[in-house]
């Protein structure tokens, strides 16, 4: 069987990308189309198919028919013996994201996933690409190959490699550099402070530190796709190529280390996660959820390692790279639904929460993302401190590469990852990983960091606190979440709650300053206004929980803990 895919945009205003596929040397009465209703890298039932408005078949010798669904995201041919098949849909693309389609007059972002149909049965089997531009559009950008030296025309090897492949279609600007012996692209759209000469020296550098932990380099070329938008930030790694969303005047010296970490984190992901991989997701099943217990791992110890690798390159400064680990860790520590949540529960019901965030979020759940970075970090001082210094979680990801490398379609699970962590540091992680990733219990990080001579201090809030987070809105002072360990959600106030007035006075955008003058545990009177109902609720002023945790390096250290820090704080030389 051969597939050719054929990309239009007659009318880019529109938002909508024509898509023809032409299936040649068919031999089955009947066939399945199907599209990914998710996404790889980005854990929630999308539905892709809703925009697409209908799908048509033409047969040789039969007036072209609208094909009806089974289900949701399949449609079925009968071929009547046909050998040849041609498949005509739009498919709308207006929304503006990492894991989506978008497509206006300037450019397209095109997403395999929520572009293309395949066969079900036959994943196996390449297909080519030939992309039609719009007439003013001069530029592409896709690590799929070129055929026959045409860049409108690409091959995909499987349906794996065609849903994991975005394009970028328009009149972006790319650069061009060598990393780690791999040829790079740094595709760029939308204007931006960014210093692009910087950019690609740190982005090497981030190449060879990250290659450098894991031995080898997986691919022969790679993309960066940067868009540069006013408010939109984030990443999805590919197996060839990252999608990166980044706000356009953020590359300032303030903020740069946001999106330099940012590409950090989708670059390291070329391994752990795209190579390195849940047994759960092998195969992909593009029709429903790929439930796993370990994105913990793959998320957060590559958030650990994407500021960690900067601060390695040469490219963060020791105090910043400090500060930023407060910063995370501190976030952790405070996030009321530590006590509710384990990391496990975070990775597998990511179909079901992460992405859906509500008023109640913080006090039920954790980001496996920042308490697993936290963990992991954790987890890497402890094989330092078991093997002398001689092994550090570098060598974990490492030999878990080296497994991939053996046996690509083998993935792992968390025995193996466990044996993985016990086999290089000769340390039996059993008990940590059931007191970390399976229960709630609370996360001791300064005793960890004391392992390394890094002293950790904390100043003693002796304040009121009444744990709720406000909107002011034309006039109107409206409660928008709610920390169940405070006052305020302890008394009854609820979220969407308008406070008009506290202890008679009427309530304003500073409205602390009325009791800011009492003390923990006194009381104040708050009238609300509940979906048009007066009320008014006695609330207690408790103390701020809230915890500071800042790092320095100890004056007095042990021989064992100066050298544990040194490795740690080894930087990387290219």
């Amino acid at each position: 069987m051969n597939i050719k895919y054929t990309l239009s945009f007659p009318e880019p205003h529109s938002h909508y990308a024509e898509v023809e596929m032409q299936i040649a040397h068919i031999n089955a009465k009947e066939l399945n189309l199907k599209m990914a209703v998710w996404t790889p890298g980005s854990y929630l039932i999308r539905e892709f198919q809703k925009n697409i408005d209908f799908v048509t078949a033409e047969i040789k010798n039969h007036e072209p028919k609208r094909l009806e669904k089974t289900d949701k995201n399949t449609w079925k041919i009968i071929t009547d013996n046909a050998t040849e098949i041609k498949i005509k849909y739009k498919t709308y693309c207006f929304e503006y994201s990492v894991r989506t389609n978008f497509i206006d007059d300037t450019h397209a972002q095109l997403n395999g996933a929520a572009t293309f149909l395949y066969i079900e049965g036959f994943e196996n089997i390449s297909s080519e690409i030939e992309i039609i531009p719009y007439k003013d559009w001069k530029n592409i950008s896709t690590s799929l190959t070129q055929k026959n030296d045409n860049k409108w025309l690409r091959v995909a090897e499987n349906t794996d490699e065609l849903i994991d492949s975005p394009i970028e279609i328009g009149n972006h600007i790319s650069y061009f550099f060598d990393a780690a012996n791999v040829a790079h692209e740094l595709a760029i759209y939308g204007e931006s402070n960014c210093n692009t000469e910087k950019l690609i020296a740190d982005l090497k550098k981030i190449i060879e530190t990250e290659t450098k932990i894991f031995g080898s380099h997986p691919c022969k070329n790679y993309v960066f796709f940067i868009h540069n938008t006013d408010n939109s930030f984030g990443g999805l790694e590919h197996l060839h190529s990252s999608v990166n969303h980044v706000t356009r005047w953020s590359y300032d010296e303030k903020n740069y280390q946001k999106p330099i970490s940012l590409l950090a984190h989708e670059y390291f992901h070329l391994w752990n996660v795209k190579r390195i991989i849940p047994s759960a997701l092998i195969p992909f099943n593009y029709d429903a959820e790929n439930y796993t217990e370990l994105l913990w791992f793959f998320e957060g110890a590559t958030s650990y390692y994407d500021d960690y690798v900067c601060y390695r390159a040469g490219i963060t400064k020791q105090e910043d790279f400090f500060e930023i680990l407060a910063k995370n860790v501190n976030l952790v520590l405070n996030t009321a639904g530590i006590d509710t949540q384990t990391l496990a529960e975070a990775s597998f019901d990511t179909w079901l929460k992460y992405y859906r965030k509500n008023e109640n979020t913080n006090n039920t759940q954790i980001s496996y993302y920042n308490k697993g970075a936290v963990v992991a970090m954790m987890f890497d001082f402890i094989i330092m401190d078991a093997t002398n210094g001689e092994k550090c979680l570098d060598d974990v990801l490492k030999k878990l590469y080296s497994d991939y490398i053996s046996n690509p379609n083998l993935g792992i699970t968390e025995s193996n990852l466990l044996a993985t962590f016990q086999s290089v540091s000769n340390f039996d992680f059993t008990s940590h990983f059931k007191k970390y990733i399976h229960s709630t219990e609370p996360v001791n990080v300064e005793s960890y960091f004391e392992l390394i001579g890094i002293d950790t201090k904390e100043e003693n809030k002796n304040e009121i606190h009444l744990g709720l987070t406000t909107s002011w809105k034309e006039g109107k002072l409206r409660i928008t979440e709610l920390d169940k360990n405070y006052g305020a959600y302890q008394s009854g106030l609820n979220v969407g709650d308008e406070i008009i007035a506290i202890d008679g006075f009427r309530a304003t955008k500073d409205f602390s300053k009325i009791y800011e003058h009492k003390k923990i545990n006194d009381c104040i009177e708050v009238l609300i206004s509940r979906q048009g109902i007066i009320k008014t609720y006695k609330t207690a002023l408790t103390p701020n929980k809230q915890r500071n945790i800042t790092f320095a390096v100890a004056e007095k250290k042990s021989p064992k803990q100066t050298a544990l820090l040194n490795k740690w704080l080894q930087r990387n030389e290219n």
